[in-house]
């Protein structure tokens, strides 16, 4: 069962760039079987999600929620949805302690993203999953997740981390039974009962396009462009993480295992 479980819509995050009819309808078009909502800070409402999933039958949709820490890093919340957790949201290790006393599941979202290193409780408190691949983990922090789970003993995970139908069908987890529930899925991502998939034939039209993307930034780096004034500029969408991994002189690719 191929399911994203790492996407956001306009409808409940900020930087959600297409709605959350759009995302699914991709969804369905890219062959996923399953999506998760993962909205920033806040879990759906179930008569909202149940109202969509009359809409479109044939893909389960569920709810998750994505965190950030008052370190600064994110973590995504499965198969725990309290109100409580809304409440404790900047405390990340009391976050993961409650979720999985409650029988769900917590995965660090695109670590090294924002900051070198990760909380240091994570040795004590572990996560259940580490995101591996998203269009928000390049090349160069790929492999310093992939080192973390390891460290931890976690099982990785392939996500979309979708702001826009365009991401949607890189990156997902294939598992290994059908779930029909949250609380299912959370139990999944404890056992590392899944595996992960990589379009590679699209995430390697997306480097070419990043690498074309980057050239133009450094162009207008060297003509001494902030950020705004870049993205301003591109006639496509481009993140300040990217921006900021040009201006730093790495090399911003996706990564495939």
């Amino acid at each position: 069962m191929r399911i994203d479980i790492h996407v956001h819509s306009n409808r409940y995050s900020e930087c959600g760039r297409s709605t959350p009819e759009e995302m699914v309808e991709q969804a369905i078009a890219e062959g996923l079987e399953a999506l998760v909502f993962t909205e920033h800070n806040l879990f759906w409402p179930s008569q909202e999600l149940a109202a969509l999933q009359r809409r479109y039958p044939q893909i389960l949709l569920l709810r998750g929620a994505e965190f950030t820490s008052a370190e600064g890093e994110d973590f995504l919340v499965y198969g725990a949805i309290s109100d409580e957790l809304i409440a404790i949201r900047r405390d990340a290790e009391a976050l993961t302690r409650r979720v999985q006393a409650l029988g769900g599941a917590v995965v660090i979202a695109h670590p090294y993203r924002y900051h070198p290193d990760v909380p240091a409780w994570l040795d004590a408190t572990p996560v259940d999953a580490v995101e591996v691949m998203s269009t928000n983990i390049y090349a160069h922090t790929a492999e310093k997740a992939r080192a973390l789970a390891e460290r931890l003993a976690r099982p990785m995970v392939a996500t979309s981390d979708g702001h826009h139908i365009d991401s949607l069908g890189l990156y997902a987890i294939e598992l290994h039974r059908p779930i029909a529930n949250e609380q299912e899925l959370a139990q999944a991502l404890r056992e590392g009962a899944f595996a992960l998939y990589t379009n590679q034939r699209r995430v390697a039209a997306q480097n070419d396009a990043l690498a074309a993307q980057c050239d133009a930034i450094r162009d207008l780096l060297a003509l001494d462009y902030d950020n705004e004034q870049i993205r301003a500029a591109m006639s496509e969408f481009v993140s300040h993480t990217l921006i900021n991994g040009v201006r730093a002189g790495i090399s911003m690719q996706r990564a495939i295992f």
